[in-house]
């Protein structure tokens, strides 16, 4: 069997609901939309992006409104103890296309108007590499592709093309290996143009992302791990990234210590998940004092890593 990929908005808007959620089918290239975007190419974004994998096995399954109970507690905690003329520095990070840091940030910057806020993601753009012949690859910035256009096709490199559209394997292998040999320069950073390809940007940020941090200074985008240190943070939000099913123990011990050296004493750190079967948030708020954490309140069950947050809180830490 063999399946033809959707390569144009005109193919977009012609396919049916269940073919453009499908998503593997769907060409990276349609994320391209200017800084004036129509509500159809918006929607068009939003739906590419729901289904947009990344090569180390996370998704970017995020939608509008997805994050509302867990704003509402998050103001009604900052509202109890911080007056509203207070500065802030609020980061939150693997905020996918940063749709929800977005709705999130309006709601404090209008309240808290000394908010200083940073949406951060480690995938903000990936690389499109365009070759003589007419095929395109996708590639993060760190090199690894993702899917492979060459009209009729449309193949998925991560994940890899399922085996009842063999041809359509076969195509993804054969992009594959010839992947290998483009001699790609280590810094994809530096676009190219040359006789073997051209390299340019696709941005993976929301438009509504994107216009409001070229309209309000204080809200901010940039690429930053869940696992980097920044002191002097008031909050630290961590959704849907630090969990049992992306990371070892020890890794996530990592992530909970990078966030207890971020915030400072008083601090609040937001973490937990978003149960996909259900669309239900289960979430723990955790106030950083001097030496531990402390659990504030919580949403549904909590984060999955509420006791070892505890316990690592309550370990000696070494120095490092």
């Amino acid at each position: 069997m063999v399946q033809f990929g959707i390569l144009t908005a005109d193919e977009y808007a012609r396919a049916t609901t269940r073919r453009r959620l499908a998503g593997s089918g769907v060409s990276l290239n349609l994320l391209e939309i200017g800084d004036r975007p129509t509500r159809d190419e918006i929607l068009r974004f939003e739906e590419i992006s729901f289904r947009l994998c990344t090569a180390n096995g996370t998704t970017r399954t995020t939608f509008r409104h997805r994050m509302d109970d867990v704003d509402e507690v998050a103001f009604r905690l900052l509202r109890q103890d911080i007056r509203p003329d207070n500065q802030l520095i609020v980061q939150d990070r693997a905020a996918s296309n940063c749709l929800t840091s977005t709705e999130w940030a309006r709601q404090l910057l209008s309240v808290f108007p000394g908010t200083h806020f940073e949406a951060s993601d480690r995938l903000l753009y990936l690389f499109r590499i365009s070759l003589p012949g007419g095929g395109i690859y996708f590639v993060e910035p760190g090199g690894s592709p993702l899917q492979y256009v060459e009209s009729p096709f449309v193949v998925s490199l991560y994940p890899r093309e399922p085996y009842r559209y063999l041809l359509n394997h076969l195509v993804a292998a054969r992009a594959k290996w010839l992947f290998r040999r483009l001699s790609l320069p280590g810094n994809l950073a530096d676009s190219s143009v040359n006789h073997k390809y051209r390299i340019d940007k696709i941005s993976c940020v929301h438009p509504a992302a994107r216009s409001l941090s070229q309209a309000d200074f204080r809200f901010t985008i940039c690429e930053r791990s869940v696992f980097h240190r920044t002191p002097g943070l008031d909050v630290l939000r961590t959704m849907n990234i630090l969990n049992l099913a992306y990371f070892s123990s020890d890794q996530l011990v990592a992530g909970i210590r990078a966030a207890f050296d971020s915030l400072k004493p008083g601090g609040l750190w937001i973490i937990g998940r978003t149960l996909e079967a259900s669309q239900t948030n289960h979430v723990t708020f955790f106030r950083r004092t001097e030496t531990k954490w402390e659990v504030l309140e919580r949403i549904g069950d909590g984060s999955e890593l509420e006791d070892l947050v505890l316990l690592e809180g309550s370990a000696p830490r070494n120095n490092e």
